[in-house]
C-alpha cells in the first residue's frame, strides 16, 4: 500500500511540476507601433497565440523574436515581455521619412579621398558628390522601401527603387527592383602596381552606365530567405578610355551590354545585422553572365560564413570566411572585382587587388568597455529620437585574404600572394544603426595606418 502511494505520489508532483513549467500563450498585444502594420510585427515573432510552451523555450522564443524585429531596421528599440500568459511587444519606430541632403567623398574610402584632398593643399573639394536622397522606409507601414536619388558632383547618380518584401497573403514572396544612371568624370580604366589608374575630363563626363534590375524573394521560414535577381547593365565610354585599356568593355568598343541572372540563399542567425556579437549566418550566391555586346559569359559562386560568441561575460569573439569561384570566361576590366572594392583585407586600404577568384578570413576578438546604455535626450519632443542608446568596444583583429588573377598578374605584385593585415579597434555603436570604427592597422608589407569605417567590419560592404 504504502508502495502504491509513494507511486501515485511521485507521479502526481511530476504532473505538477510539468503544469507550472508550461505557459499558454492567451493574447498578444502590441504597442508603439503607430505606422507599422501588426502582421509585419507578428511575421518576425517565433511563438504564437493558444500554445503551450516551456518556460525556457518561451523565453528563447521572445530573445529570438525580439532579435528577428531589431533585424527589422524599422525600430529603435524592442522589448518583449510575458505575465501569465500575455505576451506584450513594444516598440519604439525610427523616424522613417528621410528627404537629407548628400554631401559625400568621391572615393572608395575616406582614407584614399583625404590623402588627395591633403596633396592638393586642402584646397580641391572636385572630389565630392552633393544631391539629395528621398529615403522613404516603411512606406505605407508594410516595411515597403521607396528610394529616389539625385547626385550630382564628381560621381553622378540618379536611382529610382521600389522594395516590397510581402505581396501575397502567406507574406513568403516580395519583389524588390531599380533603376540607376551613373555618370563620371573621372573613370578608373586600367590597375597598375594595385593602384587605380584614372582618365578624367573635366568638360565632359568619361562613363555613363545604366543598371536595370529585379529581385524576386522568397522567405517561408523566419531565418531563410531566398531571391533570384535579373540584371541588365549597360555602358558607354569616352574613346580615351578604350584606347587605354581595349579590354575595359571587353569587346574593343566604346559600348556594350550584357545581362546576368543570381540565385542567392541567406540563413540569418545573427543577433543583430548591423553589428552582430552572438549568432552565425551563412549566405551564397550562384550569378550566371550572358553576353550581350560585351562578350561575358563567365560564371561566379560566392559565399560567406559568420559565427559570433560570448566566450567569456563582455568578451566577444567574431570570425567570418568568404571565397569567390568563377569559370575560366574572359571577365572585361569593368566587371572585374576582387579586394579594395566592398571585400578587403583591413591593412589594405589603400590598395586594390583585382582577381577572379579568392578566400578572405576575418578574425576580431573585442570587449565591451561600455556596454549598451540607454539614455534620454533632453529637450527632443519626438519620441523617434528622444531616447537614444550607444556602446563602446575595443578589441584586436586578424584579417587574412588571397586572390587570383589570370588575366593581369604582371602588373599587380599582390595578386597571388597571401595578404594579412591586423591591428586594434575602437568601435562606437549607436541608434539608427550607426557605427564608427577607428582601427590601426599593420599589412605584410610594413605598413601601418589610421583607418575609418562605418560598417560592419565583417561580411562585404554591400
Amino acid at each position: 500500500m504504502k508502495k502504491n502511494l509513494l507511486i501515485f505520489f511521485l507521479f502526481f508532483s511530476s504532473i505538477f511540476v510539468f503544469s507550472q513549467s508550461e505557459n499558454t500563450i492567451l493574447n498578444i498585444e502590441i504597442a508603439g507601433n503607430n505606422r507599422t502594420k501588426k502582421e509585419i510585427i507578428l511575421r518576425e515573432v517565433t511563438f504564437k497565440k493558444n500554445k503551450n510552451y516551456n518556460t525556457d523555450i518561451l523565453n528563447e522564443k521572445i530573445k529570438e523574436s525580439t532579435e528577428n524585429l531589431n533585424n527589422l531596421k524599422l525600430f529603435n528599440f524592442v522589448e518583449i515581455t510575458q505575465n501569465k500568459g500575455n505576451v506584450y511587444i513594444e516598440v519604439t519606430e525610427k523616424w522613417y521619412f528621410w528627404p537629407y541632403p548628400i554631401f559625400e567623398i568621391s572615393e572608395r574610402n575616406f582614407n584614399t579621398w583625404w590623402d588627395e584632398f591633403q596633396a592638393n593643399d586642402y584646397s580641391d573639394f572636385s572630389r565630392l558628390n552633393y544631391g539629395i536622397f528621398l529615403n522613404w522606409e516603411n512606406f505605407r507601414g508594410r516595411n515597403e522601401l521607396l528610394q529616389f536619388k539625385i547626385r550630382r558632383g564628381f560621381k553622378e547618380h540618379y536611382l529610382l527603387s521600389y522594395k516590397i518584401p510581402y505581396f501575397n497573403n502567406q507574406k513568403t514572396i516580395g519583389i524588390n527592383t531599380n533603376l540607376q544612371l551613373f555618370r563620371r568624370k573621372k573613370t578608373h580604366y586600367q590597375t597598375i602596381d594595385n593602384q587605380l589608374l584614372y582618365f578624367e575630363n573635366e568638360n565632359e563626363y568619361t562613363a555613363n552606365d545604366y543598371e536595370a534590375n529585379i529581385e524576386l524573394l522568397y522567405r517561408k521560414d523566419i531565418h531563410y530567405k531566398h531571391a533570384l535577381k535579373i540584371h541588365y547593365f549597360s555602358s558607354t565610354v569616352n574613346d580615351s578610355v578604350i584606347l587605354k585599356n581595349p579590354n575595359y568593355l571587353g569587346n574593343n568598343s566604346n559600348s556594350g551590354n550584357f545581362y546576368k541572372s543570381t540565385y542567392s540563399f541567406t540563413d540569418e542567425h545573427r543577433d543583430y545585422v548591423v553589428y552582430p556579437l552572438h549568432g552565425h549566418q551563412l549566405s551564397a550566391e550562384a550569378t550566371k553572365y550572358f553576353e550581350g555586346t560585351s562578350l561575358i559569359n563567365h560564371f561566379e559562386l560566392k559565399a560567406r560564413v559568420e559565427k559570433y560568441i560570448e566566450p567569456f561575460n563582455r568578451l566577444f569573439l567574431g570570425s567570418s570566411f568568404a571565397i569567390k569561384l568563377a569559370s575560366y570566361g574572359y571577365q572585361p576590366y569593368s566587371q572585374e572585382e576582387g579586394f579594395g572594392y566592398n571585400d578587403y583585407v583591413r591593412g589594405y586600404e589603400y590598395y586594390v587587388v583585382d582577381g577572379q577568384q579568392f578566400w578572405l578570413s576575418k578574425t576580431a576578438l573585442k570587449f565591451s568597455i561600455v556596454e549598451k546604455t540607454d539614455f534620454e535626450i533632453p529637450y527632443v519632443k519626438m519620441k523617434q529620437f528622444n531616447k537614444s542608446h550607444y556602446s563602446i568596444y575595443i578589441g584586436v583583429f586578424s584579417d587574412m585574404g588571397y586572390i587570383r588573377d589570370s588575366q593581369n598578374k604582371a602588373s599587380n605584385p599582390m595578386q597571388s600572394k597571401l595578404l594579412w593585415g591586423k591591428g586594434i579597434s575602437l568601435d562606437y555603436v549607436t541608434y539608427y544603426d550607426k557605427l564608427l570604427r577607428i582601427e590601426y592597422s599593420f599589412n605584410h608589407l610594413g605598413e601601418k595606418g589610421l583607418f575609418l569605417h562605418f560598417s560592419n567590419p565583417f561580411g562585404s560592404k554591400k
